[in-house]
């Protein structure tokens, strides 16, 4: 009598484990966890771009060879303080000037229509600057901010 016998060795040993494999009930809840991972984070990121300022360069203004002034629009949410970063270029598009402009909060009524409001910013220059454009814009941490208009 042999001592490997397979009825032995299972005797002993128990049965070989078979390898697990997904049933169609694991493929469902696979498919609905991935379904609710997607749709958190496509509501993820369109919250987080629905709270982002935008901004529209409308126009500039060659002061001197030192100075420029940038206009633009700003479309933000009222209580927000946002930050947006203007900066002035040559002819070769090299900076040659660059300023941060701070807007407070603002009262709802005293945005135009969509939150928008309009700025103009200061920015002084190393060189004969020949555009100012804003560079970007965003929200703020703290709320001790002047309002430039």
């Amino acid at each position: 009598m042999s001592t490997d016998s397979p009825a032995l060795l299972r005797d002993r040993y128990g049965r070989p484990a078979r390898p697990r494999r997904l049933g169609p009930r694991g493929w469902l809840g696979l498919l609905v966890l991935a379904t609710l991972l997607a749709a958190g984070f496509i509501v993820w990121v369109v919250t987080a771009r629905a709270a982002a300022p935008t901004f529209k360069d409308v126009g500039f203004q060659v002061v001197s060879e030192a100075r420029v002034t940038a206009d633009f629009d700003l479309t933000k949410r009222p209580g927000d303080v946002v930050t947006c970063a203007v900066s002035a270029l040559n002819e070769e598009y090299a900076v040659v000037g660059w300023a941060e402009v701070t807007v407070g909060a603002v009262a709802e009524e005293q945005l135009g229509e969509g939150g928008t409001s309009t700025h103009r910013a200061t920015v002084r220059t190393t060189n004969l600057a020949t555009t100012a454009v804003v560079d970007s814009c965003w929200v703020e941490d703290g709320e001790a901010a002047a309002d430039v208009s």
